[in-house]
């Protein structure tokens, strides 16, 4: 596997994140609420904040389609 296709997975994988976070900004966030201490609390401060977690989603999949897009611009 190549650099390309692996940039594109990545691509995939974000954009595919992003979407879930624009759909379910509490559930995702509280997803990921493990490991330390401060990495948990802040998790839980994303899951009570439902607008700004699908920001930040929408800017995720924004970044993976450049990202995918990137790769086309490449053949």
């Amino acid at each position: 596997m190549d650099a390309r296709n692996i940039a594109e997975l990545v691509a995939m994988l974000v954009v595919g994140d992003g979407v879930v976070g624009l759909v379910a900004p509490r559930r995702h966030s509280l997803l990921w609420r493990f490991g330390p201490q401060g990495y948990k609390v802040a998790m839980e401060a994303f899951a009570e904040r439902p607008t700004l977690v699908r920001a930040l989603a929408a800017v995720e999949v924004g970044a993976g389609l450049w990202l995918a897009l990137q790769q086309y611009r490449q053949e």
